[in-house]
């Protein structure tokens, strides 16, 4: 025992780390959701998707699959009118198990901490150093912009990062059916992720010179399957499901005025400093691989949608994988000038950088940025009621409208409309008074709620804890 637990002790201390990890996260975020932290934008759109799609599979409905209520009107959609997020089809069978929230939450925990597996595998694989490679793995699960990412609702295209890793796992492996599979699952968490998987297919095709057949069609099959699905998302999918152009194409009409506004300034270089600061700057000594990022860069650099430069969101999750690519490339140019004696120090130096960004960015307790209201603030009472009321209208059938702030509680049912003046067309209405009107859709919501209150359709049947519920009249 003692020899195995010797001879292993890395790859055990890499599954602590990734066992940990999976707890807190998953803990937190199950936490976040039942303290009411979570909103319908996004992990109740994504739920009601999945859930409908779990409905299809158990009833044999197949015009369920993928749908939700258009969030931005009434009637049913799919989601390739939003996002091509396929990817949540898949997730629906896990619905078997806990049809609601928490299973998306925990399956997102849990597939972003298995990438610090191909981040261990890759490193190992490219640097011959296990104790390098477990510091990159334990920066990987330190990394804050994923970890803001993971507790911020639920997004498939998060998957993205962890299967871009063990695609490009494979790669090096010469393991190429598996690296293909793993580029598809890539491709299916949403629309612009082929852009960037498109530029590897270029780099594969400049790096692994022909031997065989499958190594130099490889590079082909990547370039055209990434770069096809994405502008077919693009520009024929997501139009035919939603009736018009993509609606992000917005962000870029002005493209060139929003690269003099938006990336020639101190905030592009806050953003790019916090995202390779945990990383020791390593990236810049692999160039290369920021530029493969670089249609994602673009995306977020140039958008008028200041959003998506945010590193409290999602929106680093396909630039992440090529980061700590990049990384482990410039860590090896480092161990190439001094060798052995260096992965001491360098490991120190990589685990010291993801500690103090970690410090100062996470999430985490600790952090100077903590974000733990989850775990101090007491809302059992606002919990009990909209516990109370999830069970009532437990049916499928039953129309609900609710507040944004308690959406995903309530979008385990086929047809569900955020608060608005589209609250007419459900049988139940529960808002909170507070999210009604302080929100951010309060210039929508306040309207709305004065004009419920005064609808001779609906009559209020509960109203404590800073929530009110109205039931359409029988006529």
């Amino acid at each position: 025992m003692r020899q195995f637990l010797v001879k292993n002790k890395y790859q055990i201390i890499l599954w602590v780390l990734i066992s940990a990890y999976i707890a807190y996260f998953s803990a937190f975020s199950i936490l976040r959701y039942r303290h009411l932290y979570a909103e319908y934008f996004d992990l109740g759109i994504m739920n009601q998707t999945v859930y409908n799609t779990y409905q299809a599979i158990k009833s044999g409905d197949m015009s369920r699959v993928l749908e939700l209520t258009n969030p931005y009107g009434a009637e049913q959609i799919k989601r390739m009118a939003i996002h091509n997020d396929i990817i949540l089809a898949f997730l629906a069978p896990f619905y078997f198990i806990h049809s609601g929230p928490e299973t998306l939450l925990i399956i997102q925990t849990i597939v972003l901490a298995l990438g610090a597996w191909a981040v261990y595998k890759i490193a190992q694989l490219k640097l011959k150093d296990d104790l390098v490679a477990l510091a990159f793995a334990f920066a990987y699960l330190m990394y804050f912009p994923m970890q803001m990412a993971n507790i911020f609702e639920f997004h498939a295209v998060t998957f993205a990062t962890t299967f871009t890793l063990f695609m490009f796992y494979f790669w090096l492996k010469g393991r190429f059916k598996l690296s293909l599979l793993f580029l598809a699952l890539a491709l299916m968490t949403k629309e612009e992720v082929g852009l960037t998987l498109g530029m590897f297919g270029l780099y594969a095709g400049f790096q692994r010179l022909p031997k065989k057949q499958e190594e130099y069609l490889l590079p082909a099959i990547i370039i055209l399957l990434s770069w096809g699905w994405a502008l077919a998302s693009v520009f024929l999918i997501i139009p035919a499901f939603r009736g018009s152009q993509h609606f992000a194409t917005s962000y870029y009409d002005g493209t060139l005025s929003n690269v003099k506004k938006y990336l020639f300034n101190l905030d592009t270089l806050n953003y790019l400093f916090f995202l390779l600061g945990p990383l020791a700057l390593l990236p810049l000594l692999a160039p290369i691989f920021i530029i493969i990022a670089e249609p994602e860069f673009a995306i977020n650099l140039f958008s008028s949608n200041l959003q998506l430069r945010s590193l409290v969101f999602h929106y680093i999750s396909v630039i992440q994988p090529w980061l700590f690519i990049g990384a482990i490339y410039g860590a090896k140019k480092v161990l190439n000038w001094r060798g052995f004696r260096l992965s001491t120090l360098l490991s120190a130096v990589i685990i010291f950088s993801s500690l103090l960004f970690s410090y100062l960015k996470s999430p985490l307790p600790y952090s100077l940025e903590k974000n733990i209201d989850p775990l101090v603030y007491d809302r059992s009472e606002e919990y009990q009621v909209v516990q109370k009321w999830t069970y009532r209208l437990a049916q499928d059938d039953i129309r609900v409208s609710s507040s944004d702030q308690i959406g995903p509680f309530f979008t385990s049912r086929r047809y569900f409309y955020v608060f608005s003046d589209d609250y007419k067309y459900a049988d139940f209405v529960i808002v909170s008074l507070a999210n009604a009107h302080y929100g951010y859709r309060k210039n929508i919501t306040i309207p709305a709620y004065e004009k419920l209150k005064r609808d001779p359709m609906f009559e209020k049947v509960d109203g404590q804890s800073g929530y009110e519920v109205y039931r359409k009249r029988i006529n």
